[in-house]
């Protein structure tokens, strides 16, 4: 895990990478012929936000090898983690906590969830500002800029290496809003966001999964047949 880490950030640390893992409940790894070629940490933390009880699923560091980028068996590992979560917590409401510093983890959010803050189509609501503000600061204490909701953590912060994911030349608005919002997520900065975890979600991406894998596996076929043809 650490060398996977180490590829793909720069600024980093054992003891610091060492540290952040004692303190999650689970790993999800992703593996091939018994390498691990990406992984993403997680923790399950229950807050109560004005009166109601709140499940919130805080994933850490999440990162795959540039080679193995457009699988999804991490993301159906992590679908079936969130899912196996709300049944057991039918009538809390549960969310993804989690924190980028770069733009691919908040598309991760914006192109699969409904109900997710903050977002470039919707005011973040009170109430969503609230528990970014709760969670950020419980977790992570002075680091967070309450105004923001940005996690700074000074010249030492652990950072994508240039080429893991490039902003600039990116027109998409998701990751230029993404960019506007957090400036500083070269340096290591994070964006702190929530996203629901609702049954539109779960009736919703499990669909979204399969039409990517059958659009990849025609466009494979297609490929091979065009190499074999005289």
């Amino acid at each position: 895990m650490w060398q996977v880490f180490e590829s793909v950030y720069s600024h980093v640390s054992w003891e610091r990478f060492n540290d952040d893992l004692d303190h999650k409940d689970h790993v999800i790894l992703l593996q091939d012929e018994g390498e691990i070629r990406g992984f993403s940490t997680v923790t399950v933390d229950r807050v109560d936000l004005r009166g109601r009880s709140v499940v919130s699923i805080f994933s850490g560091d999440t990162v795959i090898e540039p080679s193995y980028r457009g699988q999804t068996a991490l993301q159906w590992a992590f679908f079936r983690y969130i899912v196996a979560t709300k049944l057991r917590n039918p009538n809390k409401l549960v969310v993804w906590f989690l924190i980028s510093k770069g733009y691919k983890t908040y598309l991760l959010l914006s192109r699969n969830f409904t109900t997710y803050f903050p977002r470039r189509d919707h005011p973040t609501p009170p109430w969503a500002e609230e528990l970014i503000r709760q969670l950020a600061t419980q977790r992570f204490g002075d680091a967070l800029d309450p105004t923001s909701l940005v996690l700074r953590f000074g010249e030492d912060a652990d950072r994508l290496r240039a080429t893991a994911a490039p902003i600039a030349g990116q027109t998409d608005p998701d990751i230029r809003f993404f960019a506007a919002h957090n400036p500083g997520h070269a340096q290591g900065e994070e964006l702190c966001c929530v996203g629901v975890v609702n049954s539109h979600l779960m009736l919703a991406y499990p669909a979204k999964l399969l039409r990517s894998a059958w659009r990849r596996a025609g466009a494979s076929s297609a490929h091979g047949q065009s190499r074999t043809r005289p």
